[in-house]
């Protein structure tokens, strides 16, 4: 596997996992008497969780371990809550080679050392790994905010609270084509998040780690990705290493007429 392959897939990875911040919304249901402990638990994790509206992570590195190499670039983000993530992956002094903008409905991903542009939406990853996701659940799932996979709402009678095998509290929830576990510090920060497919071996794990406080937002320095499934295991570790936010901050959309329109099946069967 070449290089210029392997920093494509990384961008897709970030891309799918969303370098972002943006919360799903947290409108909560009314609840019974039965919910007042889950209940008690979310909203301590809301006031805690990281709340802004841009942020510009102008230094981050990744190490990435797949396909038996370990990869390590570093990279830049900024984001629009709700709205636009832009993810710069710059493996060579600084030298922008791929770039994925993400919107809710859509992402485009550059590869501007071939001259390329890759566009697909959220139904990609139905398709290709049976994986329903959108733009705000990832949002939320990247700096550790509290959110239902799937849901724009957080609904408490659909989440039950128990504790992981270090007694930690532990919210789970599930719809039709996943499980997901949350696991919560005693600070009330997300510790991990674990999501699994009904339909197949497919895993993702998210851990949380190093919590900093920058312009009044407390958020996860060190974020750890691990995704798997019966033949392959991608790990993603990405420290933010300088970061602003609430800033207004300059968003530059990429001129897609300058490159040529590839086929992103085509790319990663290469």
């Amino acid at each position: 596997m070449t290089l210029q392959k392997i920093y494509f897939k990384i961008t897709i990875l970030l891309a799918i996992l969303a370098f972002a911040s943006c919360k799903t919304t947290k409108n909560v249901t009314s609840i019974s008497e039965s919910t007042k402990s889950v209940t008690s638990l979310v909203e301590k994790i809301l006031k805690a969780e990281p709340q802004f509206t841009t942020a510009n992570v102008s230094k981050m590195s990744i190490a990435v371990e797949m396909t038996g190499r370990n990869v390590n670039a570093n990279a830049t983000c900024k984001i629009r809550k709700d709205s636009l993530i832009h993810l710069s992956i710059q493996p060579f002094m600084g030298i922008e080679l791929f770039k994925a903008e993400l919107t809710p409905d859509s992402i485009r991903v550059f590869d501007k050392m071939n001259n390329k542009f890759y566009f697909l939406d959220y139904n990609f990853f139905a398709e290709k790994f049976n994986l329903k996701v959108d733009f705000y659940s990832l949002q939320s799932l990247i700096f550790g905010q509290l959110f239902c996979i799937g849901e724009k709402e957080l609904d408490i009678n659909k989440l039950s609270l128990s504790q992981n095998n270090t007694g930690q509290k532990r919210l789970s929830f599930e719809n039709g084509d996943m499980q997901q576990y949350t696991d919560v510090t005693n600070d009330f920060n997300l510790q991990q998040v674990l999501l699994k497919s009904k339909s197949n071996d497919y895993e993702l794990k998210t851990n949380y780690s190093n919590y900093v406080v920058e312009n009044g937002v407390s958020f996860p320095g060190k974020i750890s990705l691990n995704a798997t499934n019966q033949k392959h295991t991608v790990a993603c570790d990405f420290s933010i290493l300088r970061v602003e936010f609430n800033g207004p901050f300059k968003f530059q959309a990429t001129n897609a007429n300058r490159y040529s329109k590839g086929d992103i099946e085509q790319l990663l069967k290469k």
